[in-house]
């Protein structure tokens, strides 16, 4: 029997070849039109097109620009610039911090500690409000859980709103929130070094720790015995620590001490000179004095590498590259757009999609094609959502969703991030990726086949629109033909060739199972998870 491609990962070539003559200008050969939309729909919504979406690019190749405009203001947007931006801030790790609250469970209080931030990002995209607000903005995001827990002045609204901390506070941003300083903690003699390297890495994409430093013998036996006159007197320490320090100075509000009573989510306002026991560095933004958060938030909005920043967190997060010096001309076409915005963050967004680089199929500039992959895996909860559209099927584990519930291992293994072990995604087919496929397209195959073959159906199918429960592809096989090369392409978004072998050979595998179980439901459930196997699936 001819191989079945579901059941083969393809070359990236043939996932980015053009059912058309491709458009070339400068070197770069674009996507099909129908792949466009579908990478796309995939990266904005996380979910394929619909067959009539598909069908009217097919026709007009130039509604690309229309349908981005319509799919930044499509809800799904949000959730998917969510995953974008914790893949930076790495706030979504499944932990509890040691907190629950009565009637809820522990995954619930961790979602909401971890979306904090998340969802002010959110609101700021949303209602096209400047991203420097997302340092600026005077109070935080709740939901009615995370207000309880901490005692929020909540407004009302939608699940998640605008709310104020309660206990004294200046509110900044993400900068005064205290999910973010308990994602990243600090005791003792960090002296809150490590949440001013956060802070940076998070804002600024600027991480201390991936400065080289060399250190001579004595310097590092005079850190071992005595680290604070070391840091303050040695050069090779002040490199970093002249900046570092007094960044870090902000944040003795949050500081933790163990033996303090209540937890390491309260600010205390007691604690805030306590950078003159530590470094002795006062709270500054490299070399400017900051008297506030609201202070350090402004300071930050004036560093030209916040912008960067967030351009490069926007720019990797929908083309899955990792920027280098080369990529530095592309990405300030994409600053300039955000900067002519007022820093709002779907112009960002549309800058990149409809960039060339983006929706390239092939690069004949060897250095650029080097670094741009002209095939993307979909994450874990991108695969989740997709199948989900497809199928009305939602994997989960204990009520939980397996893909998108970051305390399962599922993600990671799909190629995702867990916030503290795994921090960088996995843009390669794995071992792990394909088999978390195949459990997946198992479970919602079964769960449409027997819903679609149920004779008590009274809703539409799902589907196998085409066949009946009784039908085989001996009594019905050109409505088996019919079903199978449907199935392809709403899964897939492409057609099968006139002379494809996939319809022969699933109605083989029909046969088979069909012969083993002879249930109908079975036999079908096996061809869709055929189908749902497929690499396209997977990799758009």
């Amino acid at each position: 029997m001819t191989p079945i491609r579901s059941l083969l990962l393809v070359p990236p070539l043939l996932l980015a070849g053009c059912a058309t003559e491709p458009e070339v200008d400068d070197g770069i050969s674009l996507l099909s039109p129908r792949r466009q939309l579908i990478r796309l729909s995939v990266d904005l919504r996380g979910v394929h097109p619909t067959p009539a979406e598909l069908e009217a690019i097919q026709a007009d190749p130039s509604l690309y620009e229309d349908f981005a405009d319509r799919w930044l203001d499509d809800p799904r947007l949000l959730p998917r610039m969510r995953e974008v931006f914790n893949q930076r801030f790495l706030t979504v790790t499944g932990a509890t911090y040691g907190h629950a609250f009565p009637g809820a469970s522990g995954a619930q209080v961790a979602a909401a500690v971890a979306e904090e931030p998340l969802r002010l990002i959110e609101r700021i995209i949303d209602q096209d409000l400047p991203y420097s607000e997302v340092v600026t903005a005077d109070y935080t995001m709740a939901n009615p859980l995370l207000a309880a827990m901490w005692d929020l002045d909540r407004a009302d609204g939608s699940e998640w709103a605008p709310a104020r901390y309660t206990d004294g506070r200046v509110h900044a941003g993400v900068l005064s929130m205290s999910s973010v300083w308990l994602r990243y903690p600090s005791m003792g003699g960090n002296a809150n070094r490590h949440r001013a390297n956060a802070l940076s890495k998070m804002l600024l994409c600027d991480d201390y720790l991936s400065r080289p430093i060399v250190l001579n013998r004595a310097a590092v036996d005079q850190l071992t015995v005595d680290p604070e006159t070391a840091i303050s007197t040695n050069d090779t320490c002040q490199s970093c620590h002249s900046t570092l320090d007094p960044l870090s100075a902000n944040f003795f509000g949050f500081f933790y001490y163990e033996d303090d009573d209540g937890d390491a989510s309260m600010y205390r306002p007691e604690n805030e000179p306590a950078w003159m026991e530590y470094a002795g560095d006062a709270p500054a933004y490299y070399g400017v004095p900051t008297a506030s958060m609201a202070e350090l938030g402004q300071r930050i909005t004036e560093d030209p590498r916040f912008v960067d920043c967030a351009v490069t967190t926007v720019w990797e997060g929908l083309t899955q590259r990792r920027l280098t010096d080369a990529d530095w001309e592309e990405i300030q076409r994409h600053r300039a757009v955000f900067e002519d915005s007022g820093l709002t963050v779907k112009p960002l967004v549309k800058s990149v999609v409809m960039s060339r680089e983006y929706r390239a199929a092939e690069i004949a500039d060897e250095a650029l094609a080097e670094r741009l992959p002209t095939v993307r895996m979909a994450s874990p909860a991108q695969l989740e959502s997709i199948v989900l559209d497809l199928t009305g099927y939602r994997w989960t584990f204990g009520g939980l969703p397996g893909l998108s519930s970051h305390g399962m291992g599922l993600p990671v293994l799909t190629g995702g991030v867990d916030g503290i072990n795994v921090t960088q995604r996995g843009y390669e087919a794995s071992v792990g990726g394909v088999f978390v496929q195949e459990r997946l397209a198992w479970s919602a195959a079964w769960a449409v086949a027997s819903h679609d073959l149920d004779p008590g159906r009274t809703d539409e199918a799902i589907l196998l629109a085409y066949v009946k429960r009784d039908d085989s592809p001996d009594t019905a096989a050109a409505a088996f033909d019919a079903q199978i090369r449907a199935l392809y392409e709403r899964v897939t978004g492409i057609p099968l060739p006139v002379d494809a072998t996939e319809p022969a050979d699933l109605m083989v595998l029909w046969r088979q199972l069909h012969s083993v179980e002879g249930s109908s439901e079975a036999a079908w459930a096996g061809v869709l998870s055929a189908v749902l196997r497929d690499p396209l699936v997977l990799h758009y």
